[in-house]
């Protein structure tokens, strides 16, 4: 229920129990408005006494609400609120100020519910009743946006819009409150409207099948009945509909039945309709007048000459002169005319005109081709309309050549193709050519050459492998044989020796192990070689550890390792033995330097040296360390490319000669393998080192 009440703030003065207390009174009168409310405050001044205010009261217009209050404790007199910039509002019955929140009704305030006012509660924070439009959702309320408009996301009753409240909501084309489809509103809020599958007669439906309305449907697309003379032609019901053209003489009669010929009735389409089909009494069974030849341009004939001259402007059957109809007519261009025998293949084109190369038509027993303007002697139709041919002379688009002979020996072959490895035919640069028989596991390979041991191709049933390098300490040794111990070569990676034989006793066993003697491999290092640094010194190059433990004196050395360095001419290699005896192994190959010292001279060697190609030192080396990569060209990689992986030591101007050096000294103790580097921007890393050493019995 709704309800006003005014309050009206008068002067009042008031004299406190205390003489040094004086209160100014003044203000001005103010009408105040609210809900009905009913709660109780209780406030608590200096005393004990109780201050109540019933607020379940309705005010009118023009009268006022009196507020009594109890201050029988508190010794002080009713004072009023003022309006002055500063001052607290006090209650007039209490002269205690005025709290919003503790839960009394107070002077000014219309409730009061202390800790449980919030804008979301029966009394918000301003200690004024939570209504329907203050823009605050209270209790009850499903939305309040604060305004008076029905149209929009909250209604003027608080309640969120939907589909049957009687308001048209921002989403909806209308809202009349009713559950009636046939109306102007459908209940889901739409406006009605043909199509939508709901007959409403308000809007002069007589039918409405949504989707199935259709000028063929038995309810169109105006949502009417389908009829005979609406214009729409009923599927299965009528054969024509011409609306109100429909009746005689029109393509469609009444009731919707097509006008035919021989019904009687002449039709927009029809010289002629007599109800029969007797010829010669002026109409024939097609409608046609029969009146041609009588100079007169009857109904039916395009032109009526009178005369028998077919090249004029009319022929004898009264038509106009036209390309087909069997009279030659050179008025018109004609070159020819066959009638019914004109034919874009034969003598006489369908545009009447002759048959011609370059005309885009083959002309039958005449003619292999004809590509109009694309007619060319390298197209696949020629200047002369025929069929570009292997051996024509003219190289034609699936040729890669022709040269009008037949011989293969040449450059071209006689299938027109350039002569090419795998064609069957030997040509200049072939050593054979089988043809599909070209193998690279047969004796004429896939390039046309002889199948040879060396070419890394294996030849099947004759060689047992083929690596395409010379190396005899790999996996594939001469002759292309497979490596296996006892052939006299050495295979660095598996065998430690290998003498050529199985006879035990003479150093190296049936198992390629020696038999008096110790080695040290080492893998996997990446030890860095510094750049530049070497002085001829042990302490300028870097060196590899190896820990030998057999007692005996050494009768021979060899030495693998894997370098991976740039620049094979700047290295220096050394090994020394645990009495410290040095032997320089490889320096400086491609140079000749006058003295151990890393700074005289430069050059060298530009090929490279890879891990994965670890070469080997022995005495009875193949070729000489100051040799290494003297056969290749700048930045190709020694063992790899010149399969040269065996050498023997080459000392430059270092201290030893050779692996002999070491002969009687003894084995066991720590082994050095060294690398210095005599020039900048080249760098590389020690991977791997084997050190073999064949004992004194």
């Amino acid at each position: 229920m709704r309800f006003e009440r005014w309050v009206v703030k008068g002067d009042l003065c008031a004299l406190a129990m205390t003489a040094a207390l004086a209160a100014g009174c003044g203000g001005r009168g103010e009408a105040t408005t609210g809900v009905d409310e009913t709660s109780t405050g209780t406030g608590t001044g200096t005393g004990t006494g109780t201050t109540a205010v019933d607020e379940t009261t309705t005010g009118t217009p023009g009268s006022s609400t009196t507020e009594s209050a109890s201050a029988s404790e508190t010794g002080t007199a009713a004072t009023s609120t003022t309006d002055d910039p500063g001052e607290t509002d006090t209650d007039s019955t209490t002269g205690s100020p005025v709290v919003c929140g503790d839960g009394v009704v107070e002077a000014g305030e219309e409730c009061d519910n202390g800790a449980d006012n919030g804008d979301d509660k029966a009394c918000k924070a301003d200690c004024t009743p939570n209504v329907c439009g203050d823009g605050a959702v209270g209790p009850g309320e499903g939305c309040d946006d604060g305004n008076g408009r029905d149209g929009d996301t909250c209604t003027n009753a608080c309640a969120v819009p939907e589909c049957g409240d009687g308001v048209a909501g921002v989403m909806e084309a209308c809202d009349d409150g009713n559950d009636v489809d046939d109306d102007g509103c459908t209940n889901a809020c739409t406006l009605a409207a043909c199509g939508d599958g709901l007959v409403q007669a308000v809007n002069g439906e007589e039918c409405d099948d949504g989707v199935g309305n259709g000028a063929s449907a038995a309810c169109t697309a105006e949502c009417k009945h389908a009829a005979c003379g609406d214009g729409f032609v009923q599927d299965g019901v009528e054969a024509c509909d011409l609306g109100k053209d429909n009746g005689p003489g029109q393509e469609c009669l009444a009731g919707c039945v097509l006008n035919v010929c021989g019904d009687g009735d002449q039709s927009p389409s029809e010289a002629c309709d007599d109800g029969d089909t007797e010829p010669g009494d002026g109409c024939n069974a097609a409608c046609e007048l029969e009146a041609c030849g009588n100079g007169v341009l009857d109904v039916g004939e395009a032109c009526d000459d009178g005369d028998a001259d077919n090249d004029d402007d009319c022929t004898t059957l009264c038509k106009l002169p036209i390309c087909g109809d069997g009279f030659l007519q050179a008025g018109i261009g004609e070159a020819c005319d066959l009638g019914p025998d004109n034919k874009d293949t034969g003598d006489c084109t369908l545009g009447c005109k002759l048959p011609t190369c370059g005309d885009d038509l083959v002309w039958e027993n005449h003619e292999q081709c004809d590509d109009g303007v694309k007619n060319d002697d390298e197209a696949w139709c020629k200047s002369d309309c025929t069929d570009s041919v292997c051996g024509d002379g003219f190289k034609g688009p699936n040729e890669e050549c022709d040269d009008a002979n037949v011989s293969d020996d040449d450059a071209c072959t006689n299938v027109c193709k350039n002569a090419a490895c795998g064609d069957g035919f030997v040509q200049p640069g072939e050593e054979c050519d089988e043809g599909d028989g070209n193998a690279d596991d047969a004796l004429c390979t896939g390039a046309c050459q002889q199948a040879e041991c060396g070419d890394g191709l294996v030849l099947t049933g004759v060689e047992e492998c083929d690596d395409g390098n010379p190396i005899d300490t790999d996996a594939c040794v001469a002759q292309c044989k497979a490596a296996t111990c006892g052939d006299g070569f050495l295979r660095m990676d598996l065998e430690q020796c290998d003498d050529g034989n199985a006879v035990a006793g003479d150093g190296c066993d049936a198992a390629c192990k020696i038999e008096l003697g110790a080695q040290v491999k080492l893998t996997g290092l990446g030890v860095a070689v510094p750049d530049g640094t070497y002085k001829g010194s042990i302490a300028t190059m870097a060196c590899v550890n190896l820990n030998v433990n057999n007692p005996n004196k050494v009768a021979d050395v060899t030495l693998q390792v894997g370098i991976t360095h740039t620049w094979v001419g700047d290295l220096v290699f050394k090994l020394v033995s645990p009495d410290f005896k040095i032997l320089t192994v490889m320096s400086r190959p491609g140079y000749t330097e006058l003295a151990d010292d890393g700074v005289s001279g430069s050059g060298g060697d530009s090929s490279d040296l890879s891990k994965n190609f670890p070469v080997l030192f022995r005495d009875g080396g193949l070729k000489s360390a100051e040799l290494m990569g003297n056969t290749l060209a700048d930045n190709l990689t020694v063992c790899q490319v010149d399969g040269a992986c065996d050498y023997f030591p080459n000392h430059g101007a270092g201290p030893g000669l050779s692996f002999a050096d070491f002969d009687g000294s003894p084995a066991k103790g720590m082994w050095q393998f060294c690398v210095g580097d005599r020039a900048g921007s080249d760098v590389g890393t020690i991977d791997s080192v084997t050190l073999t050493l064949t004992m004194m019995q």
